[in-house]
């Protein structure tokens, strides 16, 4: 009999099928679940029951758990015996963390941008922020979240340092979590006027002022969470990924 821990397996003429696909069915699903955990399809602590991701990708149980997980080493899936995987639920504490690390990470960045952005660079950037303010016109906080998080990792990209990028990337991944569940009603948690704060610093060679900024920018996004308040929305997976 199968369980959700996974003794008792079953399906083998389908687990030799998935093993047929390779590594690529793991990058496939690790891709779609990441990217909606991303875009708050999935919101925290929603549960993913391994038997209902396995028949919704049509892989075996090995392949999900292996999805499982690189999903919990990135911080983005929480994985406890006897109740299986779900996406990542920040407490206070966590939330106060991942902005300790964004400080450190995105403090060096606009270092390594003070004074150095092309005309290109800016162009894409002052793009990027046009974007934003269309976005808060439209009272569309959904897409101001997800366009704050792409112009940080704008920055990280234009920075040119991989692994500064990929932490980034983790990180506005689970702040994404964090806000879900902490940003107060009706006040988006990030603001383009800082942004366009920080871009005007960058264009001088005053990398402190840069950094200062970045600082109190992401200090502002902490203080606009309740971090008292937690809630969850149920999701039905199988519509989520239909056709994945």
């Amino acid at each position: 009999m199968a369980r959700e821990d996974g003794t008792g397996d079953v399906g083998g003429g389908a687990d030799a099928q998935d093993d047929a696909r390779g590594g690529g069915a793991d990058d496939a699903i690790y891709a779609k679940i990441h990217a909606a955990i991303a875009a708050q399809d999935l919101p925290p602590g929603t549960r993913l029951r391994e038997d209902e991701m396995r028949q919704i990708f049509g892989v075996s149980r090995a392949r999900i758990r292996k999805v499982f997980s690189r999903l919990a080493y990135a911080g983005l899936v929480t994985i406890e015996p006897n109740k299986g995987a779900s996406v990542f639920q920040p407490t206070p504490k966590e939330a106060r963390e991942i902005f300790a690390a964004r400080r450190g990470i995105e403090g060096t960045i606009v270092r390594l941008l003070a004074g150095r952005l092309g005309k290109a660079e800016l162009a894409s950037l002052n793009r990027h922020i046009a974007l934003e303010v269309a976005a808060e016109a439209r009272r569309d906080w959904q897409e101001m979240v997800r366009l704050s998080g792409e112009f940080h990792l704008l920055l990280a990209e234009i920075a040119g340092n991989g692994i500064l990028l990929r932490f980034l990337r983790e990180l506005i991944t689970r702040e994404a979590l964090v806000i879900l569940v902490y940003e107060k009603p009706g006040q988006p948690s990030c603001s383009h006027h800082e942004h366009q704060m920080i871009l005007d610093a960058l264009l001088t060679d005053d990398d402190a002022q840069a950094v200062l900024l970045m600082e109190e920018h992401l200090g502002n996004v902490e203080d606009r969470l309740d971090l008292d308040r937690d809630t969850r929305k149920s999701v039905d997976l199988g519509r989520l990924f239909a056709g994945a």
